[in-house]
């Protein structure tokens, strides 16, 4: 009991983690592999007319280009006139796994495309356990008479013809693994680095010494890094629906920036900063980083001692921006952010997204989809939005359904 009690009692305090480090760290992570197909149906108003028009349409078979499931095939079902009776005023549409080796876990998204590149009646299944040869949609997709009012314009292309988008999603199991010993290192010089940010503003000893900061930059890729309706989705098999840092005045800086013998290396050097070393007024202590370019840690290194970052724009926001989301520089964050959701252009609106959904910045993320559906045209067109569908096909799809849902709304209201 007692043994329990002092264990316990190491962690009541609102110790920093640089003080607790962990002995050994691991990561959760599930496979997820999204993949998008789309299938254009010439003449289609001709099968809505046509008494004798096939019963049902399928599309050529598609499968992931990547991942763990390259080997299965899958396909779209439509029927022009219902699946089944309870459904002849509508369009079905399902998607089918056609081949593989085992079930899998998927959900579907679908979606009309018009000539304009406006996205329709979005559609998103649950997930669903797929058996090969199973299929999963909706039985009542569309309203065919939908198709004959004022809204077919909207619907179809110029020529007639029905364009599908759709999104397939396969998830996979859980798994958890001991992170990789460059990566502990990585994670442990960051906290060696908050220690000594946090010994600079909180020792009143004058106990200080030299720190030599070393930044390796690793290359870096901004487009790169590894997101309705009453209608229940079915198979067409069934009938059943289914604290910021404070300032510290008393410090004093001198910087001397050299390249070391490795090529790529940046030294920067703090003088007069203060640590709890235990008295020990000559030791130098060195702080290896490895995901942040010179320039931002020498920034950062300016805000923590001033309160402040003279030189601060649209050219190095972005890397100010993610060091300060690393750090919990929250002030510096937003400013960073507010720089960024004011330099918006159609250049460089898709690595804003990118940046914004890997640090969970939701108000310059809805800033940017906003950016890209009000210039959608010019922004898909561009080479970075090129990459990013090949690359990160789930945040295209995210900014199509977004601005198809927007457009979906405003239609309404009109």
């Amino acid at each position: 009991m007692s043994g329990s009690g002092t264990e316990r009692s190491n962690f009541r305090g609102n110790r920093p983690l640089s003080s607790n480090p962990p002995h050994s760290i691991c990561v959760t992570d599930r496979k997820v592999v999204s993949f998008t197909h789309l299938w254009t149906i010439d003449h289609f108003q001709s099968y809505l007319d046509d008494p004798q028009s096939p019963r049902v349409l399928f599309s050529s078979y598609f499968s992931p280009n990547f991942g763990p499931h390259t080997d299965t095939s899958w396909c779209l079902k439509l029927y022009p006139k219902g699946v089944n009776e309870k459904s002849v005023e509508y369009i079905s549409l399902f998607v089918k796994y056609v081949r593989g080796r085992s079930d899998l876990q998927a959900k579907a998204e679908f979606s009309l495309i018009n000539s304009r590149g406006e996205f329709h009646i979005v559609r998103k299944t649950p997930y669903h356990i797929f058996p090969t040869g199973g299929d999963w949609g909706y039985s009542e997709y569309l309203m065919r008479m939908v198709l004959t009012t004022q809204r077919k314009s909207e619907l179809l292309n110029a020529d007639q013809s029905l364009k599908i988008f759709t999104r397939v999603i396969i998830v996979g199991e859980s798994s958890s693994s001991i992170i990789h010993e460059e990566k502990k290192n990585t994670y442990e010089s960051l906290i060696s680095l908050s220690s000594h940010f946090s010994s600079l503003l909180t020792s009143t000893k004058d106990n200080c010494h030299d720190v030599t900061i070393i930044v390796r930059p690793q290359q870096y890729n901004g487009l790169t890094y590894e997101n309705k309706s009453h209608d229940t989705p079915s198979s067409s098999s069934t009938s059943s629906s289914p604290t910021d840092v404070g300032k510290s005045s008393s410090s004093k800086r001198s910087n001397n920036n050299n390249n070391s013998s490795g090529t790529g290396n940046h030294r920067t050097k703090r003088k007069r900063y203060s640590t709890n070393s235990g008295g020990s007024s000559d030791q130098n202590s060195t702080i290896e980083i490895t995901d942040l370019q010179p320039e931002t840690v020498r920034a950062l290194l300016e805000y923590i001692y001033t309160s402040n970052v003279e030189e601060i724009d649209e050219h190095n926001a972005v890397e100010i921006f993610k060091a300060a989301d690393k750090y919990e520089l929250e002030l510096l964050k937003q400013k960073a952010e507010l720089i960024m959701m004011n330099s918006l252009s159609v250049s460089n609106c898709t690595m804003l997204y990118i940046v914004a959904d890997l640090h969970n910045a939701n108000e310059l993320k809805k800033r940017v989809l906003n950016f890209i559906m009000r210039n959608i045209l010019e922004v898909t067109e561009s080479d970075d939005w090129r990459i990013l569908v090949e690359q990160h096909p789930a945040l295209a799809t995210e900014a199509f359904v977004y601005s198809a849902e927007h457009a979906a709304s405003c239609a309404c209201s009109s």
